[in-house]
């Protein structure tokens, strides 16, 4: 074990995020060598979860209700596909896909088989499932450059498929296994998220900006359908065909529109969930939405919106009508399937007669997004999509601690002695007081949203006082102009300043003589193609609010990231896989090197991280964990097998990366 004492060393850290080089003819120098000087430990998953996108309920072949379920996985564990008996509470199948791990909302039942199609939305891999059978037949891949983002099986059993980022809609015909591409629903939309037969037309539901379209396969052709607000500002996230009427759920409301006449009638307002249920059987003149966070009977021939009396703490993904054989509550129920841990949850609306299932199921590690050190000298990790919550590492007791409730951690910064932290989708910023017990809404307590200001990823946070910080985000998904908030914890008081850089995203800051200076991502939100060539370093003033200077360091850089500065006041950063010394006080750049001869671009940067220690610089990118010597302009490879992202350290000076997605890595000299 190495001497205490050195590896105490400071380290001192910037901001995660993205840099761009000075343009200029200096000469890139640096070789690249592998070393084993250290040790690299694999200290394990900080959070596992078992997230249920994919789903759905039917009758299985002895008329008994079974839920479907497609579960997350991870880049090295395959997803996972469940079958669940609800009157058993048992689950009767669960597997492990052939290949992908992502299955987003894209599974469906087909009318001519009762075959459950599903495929992969990190890939574009389709699978079939019999019922009874105690396999899933893998039919391999529908597109070698698309991701399945929807999938409905048509009237006639022909699997329609929507895709990211082309926007396409593709047919699967699955009697010659024949994939049809029948191009882009509507140009500019990169998203297909809901599809939804017509009678003769395929509907499609666009992201990021809210469109319909409907396709005629006679004629090949789509034509945009007008909503009644126009193009709205988010998802479509579900459509559903209810007799003649086709409910359009985005945003916070469901549109419905009578397809015989083709005119709109109703608005449901207040929508939380994907859509609405199947028509009532009882009585064929009703559905179930979750409207003002209860479920409501909708009556489809007076538009009548009444509560039932039920208000479960989920939000709803699909539905069906189920036999639950329960004598205490005789009839059908009306069920829905939840995300977070599967959950199955049906009332009876006759007995009031309710039911709740959490099924046993595989899960798997949780990839994670971002680490950081707190003022604590602890770890912590930030997960995707993670409603357990985020991880914590305690070098002191080498063990994990699940701090719950807090979903997708982007990015942490320092306050004081505090934790800050902010949250994906909601751009939601926290403070965490660390000298008092973790407790999710009370400390951290109340927080602030940005995504009402066009921001949802917060990433890098400076603490400029005593009372504010200064953050930069990513803005919501469908938009240009990343933002730099100046932000008050204590009164969770926000001033938003979207395109301090036109058209690109503000991911790294450091404070330097009362300036701040950053990098930038020539990225805006998912789902919109970058309109700038290359990023930026610039500054600017959180007094005026104006940009005092900017310049491109790397010619044809997409990110600048890392920033943080030295003892003699000079400015480090990455940009791609260029690493940079700049001159704040004469702007200039001078040195670049480039580190590795692969691309190393990256989003928003957030994983390329420089560290500093004595006259060495420590730095992931393109996977790998480096040391820079600053003196002889040397790189060594510390490790390049894990596909190391993010780095931190913590208070005895050892490095951590995140590594095979899921897992912290901890490096010691």
């Amino acid at each position: 074990m190495n001497d205490i004492t050195d590896r105490r060393s400071i380290l001192r850290a910037g901001g995660a995020g993205l840099v761009a080089l000075a343009a200029g003819s200096l000469p890139l120098s640096a070789s690249a060598e592998p070393t084993a000087g250290g040790t690299l430990t694999d200290l394990g998953e900080p959070v596992h979860k078992t997230q249920t996108q994919s789903s759905a309920i039917a009758n299985g072949p002895d008329g008994r209700p079974l839920a479907y379920l497609c579960a997350e996985g991870n880049p090295t564990t395959p997803g996972e596909f469940a079958v669940v008996d609800l009157r058993a509470r048992k689950t009767i199948l669960d597997v492990r896909i052939a290949a992908g791990a992502s299955i987003g909302r894209n599974l469906s039942i087909s009318p001519t088989t009762g075959d459950v199609w599903f495929g992969t939305s990190d890939g574009a891999e389709l699978y079939r499932y019999t019922p009874g059978a105690t396999a899933v037949e893998h039919l391999g891949s529908v597109s070698e450059d698309q991701r399945i983002w929807a999938l409905r099986a048509g009237d006639d059993g022909t699997i329609w498929i929507g895709t990211y980022p082309g926007g396409l809609l593709l047919s699967y015909d699955p009697e010659t296994g024949e994939t049809t591409d029948h191009g882009q629903a509507l140009a500019g939309e990169q998203y297909i998220g809901s599809v939804q037969q017509v009678g003769g037309l395929i509907y499609c539901g666009t992201q990021p900006n809210g469109r319909l379209a409907s396709y005629d396969p006679a004629t090949g052709t789509f034509t945009e359908v007008a909503l009644p607000d126009g193009p709205v500002a988010s998802d479509i996230t579900e459509l559903n065909l209810r007799g003649s009427l086709l409910f359009v759920t985005t945003g916070a409301r469901t549109y419905v529109l009578d397809t015989e006449s083709g005119q709109w009638i109703d608005t449901i307002p207040e929508v939380s969930g994907y859509g609405v249920s199947p028509v009532d059987p009882r009585d064929d003149a009703s559905v179930y939405v979750r409207s003002g966070n209860v479920i409501k009977r909708y009556h489809t021939q007076t538009r009548a919106l009444e509560p039932i009396g039920w208000s479960p703490n989920a939000t709803p993904e699909t539905w069906a009508w189920v036999d639950l054989a329960d004598p205490a509550s005789p009839g059908l129920s009306i069920a829905f399937t939840y995300w977070n841990n599967g959950r199955i949850y049906a009332f009876n609306p006759d007995t009031s007669g309710g039911y709740y299932l959490e099924p046993d199921l595989l899960g798997a590690g949780t990839q994670l997004v971002a680490i950081a050190a707190g003022p604590d000298g602890a770890i912590y990790c930030g997960a995707y999509l993670s409603p357990p919550g985020m991880g914590r590492w305690d070098p002191d007791r080498e063990a994990f601690e699940l701090l719950t409730g807090t979903s997708q951690v982007e990015g942490f910064g320092t306050f004081g002695n505090d934790l800050v932290f902010g949250r994906y989708p909601q751009g939601r910023l926290y403070r965490y007081e660390l000298d008092r017990p973790w407790a999710m809404g009370t400390n951290p307590g109340p927080a602030v949203d940005l995504d009402g200001r066009g921001q949802n990823r917060p990433q890098c946070f400076v603490q400029l006082s005593e009372t504010r910080m200064a953050v930069t985000s990513v803005p919501i998904t469908g938009r240009h102009g990343g933002a730099i908030t100046l932000w008050d914890p204590l009164s969770n008081e926000v001033e938003v300043y979207d395109h301090v850089i036109r058209d690109q995203t503000p991911v790294s800051l450091v404070l330097h003589d009362g300036l701040l200076i950053g990098g930038t991502s020539i990225n805006g939100g998912y789902g919109i193609d970058p309109v700038t060539p290359e990023a930026k370093l610039f500054g600017w003033d959180p007094e005026t609010h104006k940009i005092i200077f900017e310049t491109v360091p790397v010619r044809g850089a997409t990110t600048v990231a890392g920033l943080i500065m030295d003892e003699h006041d000079r400015l480090w950063g990455l940009a791609d896989n260029v690493i940079f010394e700049f001159d704040p006080v004469r702007r200039v750049v001078r040195h670049r090197a480039r580190l590795f001869d692969e691309p190393g671009g990256s989003r928003y940067g957030n994983d390329h991280v420089l560290l500093l220690r004595d006259d060495r610089l420590y730095g992931v990118t393109a996977g790998r964990l480096f040391e820079f010597n600053r003196r002889t302009r040397r790189v060594e490879v510390l490790d390049d097998t894990v596909g190391a992202r993010h780095l931190a350290a913590d208070r005895a000076g050892d490095l951590y990366v995140i590594g095979q997605a899921t897992r912290l890595y901890r490096y010691r000299r």
